[in-house]
């Protein structure tokens, strides 16, 4: 219970932080992390589709489908302490078009450092709109790398090492000490 609260508190400082950075009002960061608090919900720890072997998820998932694939990725990469992030919430904090995004799926979890991990994968309508959206996640790692520069070296060096990975109209965003992982995971089920 302890471990949830505090990343519901991590979350909504994260959330405050953007806003603030962003140049919200203060009635704008207010409503975020209330949204954020309504959208946060614990993702389960394990699914039936985790524990599927990783050669039955070689074809692209289907629309709908990137939160299995999100949760079959964290069970096979052995992160815990995870929290769901609604569909809302992620437009919201990495600044993506609704109308480019035919699916979305992300995750927070606790990392020791001041920035939780970030896990978000992305189904976009063409290749256009997946640039758009690589492009959006590549500045919120760049946001990162320079708000940790001066406060926090392990979430800096993250930051420098992370991957976004587009594969077609898919784009992964791991800000994750398993980024690597992560990343041919996600680039195994996309194709």
């Amino acid at each position: 219970m302890k471990r949830m609260i505090s990343l519901t508190a991590a979350l909504l400082l994260l959330l405050l932080a953007l806003a603030g950075c962003g140049g919200n009002s203060q009635e704008a960061a207010e409503a975020e992390s209330a949204e954020a608090a309504e959208t946060v919900e614990p993702a389960e720890t394990e699914t039936a589709e985790a524990t599927e072997p990783a050669a039955e998820t070689a074809a692209a998932p289907e629309s709908g489908d990137l939160t299995a694939l999100l949760d079959q990725m964290i069970s096979e990469a052995g992160i815990t302490d995870t929290l769901q992030v609604g569909r809302d919430t992620l437009l919201t904090v990495y600044g993506l078009n609704a109308d480019q995004i035919t699916d979305i799926a992300g995750i927070n979890a606790s990392s020791g450092g001041a920035f939780p991990q970030e896990i978000v994968v992305v189904k976009a309508v063409d290749e256009d709109a997946a640039a758009s959206v690589a492009m959006a996640f590549m500045n919120r790692v760049s946001e990162i790398a320079s708000q940790a520069e001066s406060y926090d070296p392990d979430s800096y060096a993250l930051a420098q090492n992370c991957s976004v990975i587009t594969r077609g109209n898919y784009v992964g965003l791991f800000f994750s000490e398993d980024y690597a992982q992560l990343s041919e995971l996600f680039q195994n089920a996309v194709g």
